[in-house]
């Protein structure tokens, strides 16, 4: 190789994007805060007593981070979500979702922006949606982080 092409490829590899890590599979602690919540009919002391601090663990297989990387960010695994938007590029993370459960029947817009590594995450999340033809708002923080491989 010349050093033509070294000073060449050299330029190459200097000038190419990086290349954003990817949320990696393995074990993962999530932990979620409750900043506000406004849902009809519900008093905001039982709304954090039960909705302010929650912590869940998961499995994130090699297979839903290739197909489905947004489900490591879903909460309610009994709820069926629409995957509005999902984008995970440069250590920023967007995920926009609508989803329905037995709580909100009627459905919640789930909005989050955060930032990302291959082994953490923290997000912030506004929920918006109708309740019983209330409007409704939850307003959330979390973060997330890898902890190492799923048991078996």
């Amino acid at each position: 190789m010349t050093r033509r092409h070294i000073i060449a490829a050299t330029a190459l590899i200097v000038s190419a994007p990086a290349m954003a890590a990817e949320l990696a599979p393995g074990f993962w602690e999530h932990d979620t805060k409750t900043i506000s919540a406004e849902v009809p009919g519900v008093p905001q002391w039982i709304i954090k007593l039960i909705a302010g601090n929650s912590s869940r663990k998961n499995c994130f297989t090699a297979q839903e981070a290739a197909v489905r990387p947004e489900a490591l960010l879903t909460q309610d695994k009994a709820a069926v979500c629409t995957k509005r938007r999902y984008s995970a590029v440069d250590g920023k993370l967007i995920y926009d979702t609508f989803c329905v459960n037995k709580r909100f029947p009627e459905g919640l817009l789930v909005a989050s922006k955060g930032t990302y590594t291959a082994n953490s995450y923290e997000i912030s999340t506004i929920s918006t949606g109708m309740k019983e033809g209330e409007p409704v708002k939850i307003v959330t923080t979390g973060t997330g982080r890898r902890t190492g491989a799923c048991k078996q």
